[in-house]
């Protein structure tokens, strides 16, 4: 394949810089502030390929725990820096030599002799990789080049790409060579632009280049269990300095359970062959070598997991129950977890979104666990432990966007493994809305329960109490933005921006176009809006109120992130129009609006099941019936409509409701009410 034209005038690395024109005539001080300010700009050309770089390190960690090698192919700098990244691994990590291998146009005499000319032999990085005897089922390439061009490291990407092993290209320019021949399965372009010198891609190029190759090895090593935590546990004691940083890091790792001499130390790091890992094994559980071994082999070799099983080992020895109930609320906007003991001692713990439907199956579960743990390390009784180190009573996971029949199964499975409880009276598994109802005594003499939620979306359910348990009978709403949600959060900001756009048209052609007399000529409620998204983004225009609103934020890259962020600016107006909603008519209107249609949900679940309110009880939940006036104005209007509710209920922390109510299920069970 012949290499695609690429003009030298056309790459970011050979523009000039109109910062550094004047840099041979300025004095040191300045010129070094110049390149300074130059070089801090590398890290954020770095960041936007931090994901693709994530995804490199979990493909190469796999490869090369089976095995693999990591080649590294540049010609000039990029080799250079290549050869630099490989030759510390092994003294770093104590990883096998042969494990990164760096190869440069132009042979190891190019590492301290420019060799002009060897990056343009396309076929000489096929014969220099050749003796290698490429494994394609583990073996990768890194090929380096910051210009994306050089003739040398394509040949390399194409050559390992005809085999079939991974490729990876890591180039300065968008778009490049490498990119258009499309050899590499992962392209991390760190646009780092002018150099200070024109050109000189030793400098910013370099600097980036060198950070995503530190970036990718030593996450390889991490993944690879080459660290505990910040540690290099790996490291081998074979002269006096790295002894005594084995000793200190088996007196940190240890703790307590160290308690030996340096000389004592010492003779356990030699019958370890002088491994800190295999020694921590056999201090920290007080097991022979032997065994430790085997137990960093199941583990592969990552030491924080030998622990965990650990503890998980003793867990089930007690097998112990300590009472305690958990409770997840993994709504579409947060994750909110309580865990909860039989004493009152409460740890709670939050994550981010957490609809299944949005963020898929495996992000929701993530995030649940780490909820989860958040409650675990601040609750007194579970404080330091891990989630599988002790048993659960019960537990009850309300998420968002579960019921999709064709998730739910998935869901099912999963969250039983990770909670180790079976599906059914250990484990529920619901919708979040049904933790609502829990709020309410079941010793009051209730029909029905009803529930409205305004929140950034709406809905109203019912329940109808069977054998002493409310049960769903029925809902209606939860539509979502594109075709409902009125009266939630977004619903009410919706309808005001609608009213400040149309204002600001209005009074933008009355003022001919006049922004200054426009924005004074605008309603209150109108101007009030304007600004909120002023303060917002310094930099919108009040005349363009509706690409402020409408147009993602830069730093949401997909376009799922993007629409909750467009949802969440919309929804962030309602607040606005509640402050305003006692002293102004447009505001007042918005809100009755929104009130008038929750009244709605309400009054078709209530007439269309028979429901009698008298025996019924009202739970209110959501950012919006957190307004004070909001939640009183649905309140009276609900009772001119369908009647005075016998009991009603706010609920501000569903994930206490739905623990509590766990809670006393388990003590009427064991009799200990």
């Amino acid at each position: 394949m012949s290499t695609p034209v690429v003009q030298l005038a056309g790459l970011q690395t050979e523009d000039r810089n109109p910062r550094t024109t004047c840099i041979d005539r300025v004095p040191t001080l300045e010129l070094c502030r110049i390149l300074n300010q130059e070089d801090s700009t590398v890290p954020s050309a770095v960041e936007p390929c931090i994901p693709v770089i994530a995804e490199v390190i979990d493909v190469l960690s796999e490869r090369v725990r089976k095995g693999g090698r990591v080649f590294y192919i540049g010609a000039g700098t990029s080799g250079r820096l290549g050869v630099l990244d490989a030759s510390e691994i092994p003294p770093t990590y104590s990883a096998p030599a042969g494990q990164f291998i760096a190869l440069m146009a132009g042979g190891d005499y190019a590492l301290r002799h420019a060799k002009e000319g060897a990056e343009d032999d396309r076929d000489a990085a096929k014969v220099d990789l050749q003796p290698f005897n490429i494994d394609p089922a583990v073996d990768s390439l890194i090929g380096i080049a910051s210009s994306g061009r050089t003739p040398y490291v394509l040949g390399g990407l194409s050559y390992m790409k005809s085999l079939g092993a991974t490729t990876v290209a890591v180039v300065c320019v968008s778009p490049s060579a490498a990119g258009v021949e499309g050899n590499a399965d992962y392209l991390i372009s760190a646009v780092t632009g002018p150099e200070a010198v024109t050109g000189s891609t030793r400098m910013k190029a370099g600097t980036a280049t060198k950070l995503v190759l530190n970036m990718i090895s030593s996450g390889v090593m991490i993944k690879l269990g080459k660290t505990y935590g910040n540690l290099m546990i790996d490291v081998k004691a074979t002269n006096i300095k790295l002894k005594q940083r084995a000793r200190n890091i088996l007196r940190f790792v240890g703790g307590d359970a160290c308690t030996q001499t340096d000389e004592q130390l010492d003779q356990i790091l030699q019958d370890c062959r002088g491994s800190a890992k295999l020694a921590a094994v056999t201090i920290v559980l007080k097991v022979s070598v032997i065994e430790a071994e085997e137990r960093l082999q199941r583990n592969s070799g990552v030491l924080a997991r030998v622990f965990e099983e650990a503890r998980e080992e003793e867990a089930q020895r007690e097998d112990r129950d300590e009472g305690l109930v958990l409770c997840v609320d993994a709504g579409g906007t947060s994750c909110k977890a309580v865990i909860l003991s039989k004493d009152g001692e409460m740890g709670t713990g939050i994550a981010g979104p957490c609809n299944a439907t949005n963020v898929g199956i495996d992000a929701a579960i993530c995030t649940i666990s780490n909820a989860i743990q958040d409650a675990v390390d601040n609750c007194k009784i579970t404080k330091g432990r891990r989630l599988k180190a002790f048993k659960l009573s019960a537990a009850w996971v309300g998420m968002a966007g579960y019921d999709r029949p064709s998730l739910s199964s998935a869901i099912y499975s999963a969250l039983s493994e990770l909670l180790r409880l079976p599906l059914g009276a250990k484990l529920k598994v619901t919708t979040d809305i049904d933790l609502l109802p829990t709020c309410v005594s079941s010793g009051n003499e209730l029909d029905h329960i009803v529930v409205v939620v305004a929140g950034t979306g709406s809905i109203a359910m019912s329940y109808a109490k069977v054998e002493g348990q409310f049960q769903r009978t029925e809902r209606i709403g939860g539509w979502g933005s594109l075709l409902g949600d009125d009266g939630s959060g977004f619903g009410i900001g919706r309808e005001a921006l609608r009213t400040a756009l149309s204002s600001s048209d209005l009074y933008r052609i009355q003022a001919g176009n006049n922004v200054a007399a426009t924005r004074r000529t605008l309603p209150p409620l109108s101007q009030a809006i304007v600004q909120h998204f002023k303060d917002l983004y310094p930099e919108s225009k009040p005349e363009d109120l509706l690409s402020t609103i409408l147009v993602p934020d830069p730093a949401q890259h997909q376009a799922k992130d993007a629409a909750l962020a467009t949802t969440k600016r919309i929804a962030s107006v309602a607040r606005i129009v509640l402050s305003m909603a006692s002293s102004d008519d447009e505001a007042r209107r918005i809100v009755d609006a929104g009130v008038a249609s929750l009244v709605n949900l309400v009054t078709l679940l209530v007439h269309a099941q028979g429901i009698d309110p008298a025996r019924s009880a009202l739970v209110l939940a959501g950012g919006m019936m957190q307004d004070e006036g909001y939640r009183g104005t649905l309140a009276e209007a609900l009772e001119a409509k369908c009647g005075k509710f016998k009991q009603t209920e706010r609920v501000t922390q569903p994930a206490v409701a739905g623990a509590r109510y766990l809670q006393r299920q388990e003590r009427e069970t064991s009799g200990t009410m």
